[in-house]
C-alpha cells in the first residue's frame, strides 16, 4: 500500500460520527441485516458470507443505515465508496449488491438521496462519450452512480476527433453535486495513481467524495 493510501485510511479509521439516522428506530435492523446478505447472494449464489471480510460488509451496512456502533472503518455516511484492490477480490461484486439492497429500500419507499442508482462501467462511458459526445455524460452527472473498473476505459476517449479524458471530465461534474448525490466506485487504483491519470485536482476532489475500502486476498474467480 503506498502512503498516501495509507494516510488517508488512518485518517478514516479515526473519524468519529455524530450523524444518526433518523429512520432507524422504527426499522427492523435484524430484518434488514437479512436483506442485506441475500442481496449478496442474488448477486452470486456461490457467495460465502462466511468467509467474506465481516469488517467491510458491517460498515457498509452501517453506511446504508447510519450506525455509529458497527462502522468500524469509520466511513462518512455523505460520501460514496470507492472500492480498491486487486483483480477477483469482490469489489464489484460487492458494489452490486449494495446497488441491489438500496434500489429494495428505495422501492421500500425509504426517503434518502443516497438510495437507487445507475450503473455504468467506466470503458462504457467512455464509449458514450465516444459516440454522442458531452451530451451523452450530462445524464450522469446529477444521479447516484456507480462506476465499475475505473482506471480500464480508454485514455483518452475520441469523438470524431475531439479528445476528452471521460471520466475526469464526469468527476468535475459530480464533485459540484456531491451533497445531493453519491457517486460508487471500483478500481484496481491506489491513490497515488489517480493524480498521473485523472490530475491532481480530481485526484483532491476524490478525498471529499469517497470513502477508502481496501479489497485484500486473493482472486475468488
Amino acid at each position: 500500500m503506498d502512503e498516501k493510501t495509507k494516510k488517508i485510511l488512518e485518517q478514516q479509521a479515526t473519524r468519529f460520527h455524530v450523524q444518526e439516522s433518523t429512520q432507524r428506530t422504527s426499522v427492523d435492523l435484524k430484518e434488514e441485516g437479512r436483506y442485506f446478505r441475500e442481496a449478496f447472494l442474488k448477486v452470486e449464489p456461490n457467495f460465502d458470507i462466511t468467509c467474506a471480510d465481516r469488517d467491510i460488509l458491517n460498515s457498509i451496512f452501517a453506511w446504508v443505515w447510519k450506525l455509529d456502533s458497527c462502522n468500524k472503518l469509520g466511513l462518512d455516511y455523505n460520501k460514496g465508496l470507492c472500492l480498491y484492490g486487486s483483480l477477483g477480490v469482490g469489489k464489484s461484486m460487492t458494489l452490486k449488491a449494495l446497488q441491489a439492497y438500496m434500489n429494495h429500500l428505495k422501492d421500500k419507499g425509504y426517503n434518502d438521496y443516497r438510495l437507487g442508482m445507475y450503473w455504468r462501467s467506466a470503458s462504457v462511458l467512455a464509449n458514450l462519450y465516444a459516440v454522442d459526445g458531452q451530451p451523452a455524460l450530462i445524464q450522469y452527472s446529477t444521479d447516484n452512480l456507480c462506476v465499475d473498473e475505473l482506471g480500464r476505459e480508454p485514455i483518452p476517449a475520441s469523438n470524431y476527433g475531439t479528445k476528452m479524458n471521460v471520466m475526469q471530465f464526469l468527476f468535475q461534474l459530480r464533485y459540484d453535486w456531491r451533497n445531493e448525490c453519491v457517486t460508487h466506485v471500483t478500481t484496481n487504483l491506489t491513490m497515488d495513481k489517480i493524480a498521473p491519470i485523472y490530475g491532481d485536482y480530481i485526484a483532491d476532489r476524490f478525498l471529499e467524495m469517497f470513502n477508502f475500502i481496501e479489497f485484500k486476498g486473493n482472486s475468488l474467480r
